[in-house]
């Protein structure tokens, strides 16, 4: 298992994403700008990877050159690329070219990126709702990602959900019991657990969790 998903990602030639700004990185990447060698790094001839048929070879190597400068700058889905690639009048053949170079090149693999950061979010107490929030806001698809947390789906949510209750109650001992609750239900909802269960396992929670201090004082 990887450090996590992003170093999983930077062993496949994509850079540790430090923050992700979509905005930010469209416009650091001029249309017309190519990377040293990016010339050379053209396919010089067809493969199973590339589309055949009629490309721009011109058009293909300014694809590439956005590709590969947008995917060093952070982790992308593959839609999401080909959405910025279209926006910028390319045709869907040069498009299509050039995501077929970036999956032979493991800049873009969207199952195995879906299931590296599912595995460190989920580490870091992520509920599916906002694991599912999180990465179709990245760009990944419906049905990659419904596949990937079916996988990782807990057997008992509400045990889960109390857990990471219990585990915040304790860090809140020093304020007051309504404070303490505030603050347990809104680490709940952060990790994206529903209001009514955070609400629940909340109180359960900070009641447990001040009954065993009392006990335990006598």
């Amino acid at each position: 298992m990887p450090r996590d998903a992003e170093s999983w990602l930077a062993d496949r030639g994509i850079t540790r994403e430090v923050v992700f700004d979509p905005a930010a990185a469209d416009d650091a990447i001029a249309d017309d700008e190519e990377p040293d060698g990016a010339a050379s790094a053209v396919p010089s001839g067809p493969s199973d990877d590339v589309p055949t048929g009629a490309v721009d070879e011109g058009e293909l190597r300014r694809a590439l050159a956005f590709v590969r400068r947008s995917a060093s700058a952070a982790p992308q889905a593959e839609g999401r690329l080909r959405d910025k690639l279209l926006e910028r009048d390319l045709a869907p053949e040069v498009v299509a070219a050039a995501l077929a170079v970036a999956r032979a090149e493991r800049l873009v693999d969207d199952r195995a990126m879906i299931a590296a950061l599912v595995a460190e979010r989920r580490a870091r107490g992520h509920a599916s709702a906002r694991l599912r929030r999180d990465l179709l806001a990245r760009g990944f698809v419906e049905g990659d990602v419904a596949a990937a947390l079916g996988a990782v789906e807990p057997t008992d949510p509400e045990a889960e959900a109390f857990a990471q209750a219990r585990a915040a109650a304790a860090r809140h001992r020093d304020v007051a019991p309504e404070t303490a609750l505030r603050r347990t239900v809104d680490h709940l909802r952060r990790l994206g657990h529903p209001d009514g269960l955070a609400r629940k396992v909340g109180r359960e929670a900070v009641f447990a969790d001040r009954e065993a201090e009392r006990t335990a004082g006598r």
